[in-house]
């Protein structure tokens, strides 16, 4: 069995198909297009905890079509791993390689916010130290599933073994949410 992780490297994906793939990826998109016919923006317990805790007016949103947020009042700066993201919000930034490198236009000052990012899914224990190791440089606020990272879930707790590999200060919210503090 094999186990995609992107569709980016698969060059013979029709462009209709890209587009799916990318709505599937960040449902928040899909919402926030709605808007435009009058309809009220549906948020989430992560963006609820967001919009009542970080008292920041600016954020960083990475790879989830962050720029919703705009229409609360918070001024984001989106940075997506797909060119698509300019067809929707062209003042986005296009980086190829989130999962390996911080961008240092990013501030250090503002929150960064990931939403169920795509190279989450399936990325192993030291991978996922690696990447908080990467990009803690501020709050980070992480939404994803942590039965996707590969590791004993039965046996072991998953914040733990982060808690052991780190120094950096992780906190849950609740069970698909964490705080991670430098």
């Amino acid at each position: 069995m094999q186990v995609v992780n992107s569709y980016k490297d698969y060059p013979d994906i029709r462009c209709i198909q890209k587009f799916r793939l990318y709505h599937l990826s960040r449902p928040h998109l899909r919402r926030w297009r709605k808007t435009r016919h009058n309809r009220p923006f549906q948020i989430d317990n992560t963006d609820r905890w967001i919009l009542d805790n970080l008292n920041s007016k600016n954020i960083t949103m990475v790879d989830c079509a962050g720029w919703y947020l705009e229409n609360f009042g918070i001024s984001t700066t989106c940075l997506e791993s797909d060119k698509i993201a300019k067809y929707y919000w062209p003042s986005c930034h296009v980086e190829f390689d989130i999962f390996t490198h911080r961008p240092t236009y990013i501030s250090v000052e503002h929150p960064v916010v990931f939403k169920y990012p795509w190279f989450l899914k399936y990325s192993t224990v030291d991978q996922f130290v690696n990447f908080i190791n990467i990009w803690v440089k501020s709050i980070t606020v992480i939404g994803f599933d942590p039965l996707y990272v590969q590791h004993n879930h039965l046996k072991h707790n998953l914040l733990d073994i982060i808690k052991q590999r780190t120094l950096i200060k992780v906190f849950q919210i609740n069970q698909q949410t964490w705080v991670v503090e430098p």
